[in-house]
């Protein structure tokens, strides 16, 4: 039996466990000590903010096999985008043996309905390449730009495969 429902704090085991799927499948060591009881503790702390953070799983005979978060920043408005709310999504996450079967269809399609709920005016990710498609039917398209990142010494740089060592 397939069910997708929003998650809680007691999800978030399975939250980062998809999430390290992810990450590893982005070439990213998730060998890393520490970062599972960070991440874990994250969600617990995210999930009580449930007007601010959400996620949602895909449970298939009751093992989450999917999931996606997302979360609402309050940026600054500007002239066209009075409304300075903007929604984030990430962490979209499949087993691999349960892609190509739509969950992670369902879960983006819950994220999205969210936001709309919430008539938050724009909603931004960062693509991989296995994801693209699926954001491309929602209408998403690239911006391009100037996007830049600072990380501190010791810190991997934002999609990049370098930790900064100065």
């Amino acid at each position: 039996m397939t069910t997708l429902r929003r998650a809680g704090v007691d999800d978030a085991a399975d939250l980062t466990r998809l999430r390290g799927l992810m990450l590893s499948a982005m070439g990213r060591d998730v060998g890393v000590p520490g970062w599972v009881d960070a991440c874990e503790a994250a969600f617990i702390r995210r999930l009580a903010e449930p007007d601010r953070f959400a996620a949602w799983v895909v449970e298939v005979d009751g093992r989450a096999v999917s999931s996606g978060v997302g979360w609402l920043e309050e940026h600054l408005p500007a002239p066209g985008t009075v409304d300075g709310r903007r929604g984030h999504i990430a962490s979209m996450s499949t087993e691999p043996a349960h892609q190509r079967r739509g969950h992670g269809r369902q879960v983006f399609s819950a994220l999205m309905d969210w936001f709309a709920s919430l008539e938050v005016p724009r909603v931004d990710l960062r693509a991989t390449p296995d994801g693209r498609a699926l954001y491309e039917a929602f209408g998403f398209r690239e911006l391009g730009g100037a996007t830049m990142a600072w990380t501190a010494a010791g810190t991997p740089a934002p999609g990049m495969g370098f930790v900064r060592a100065d």
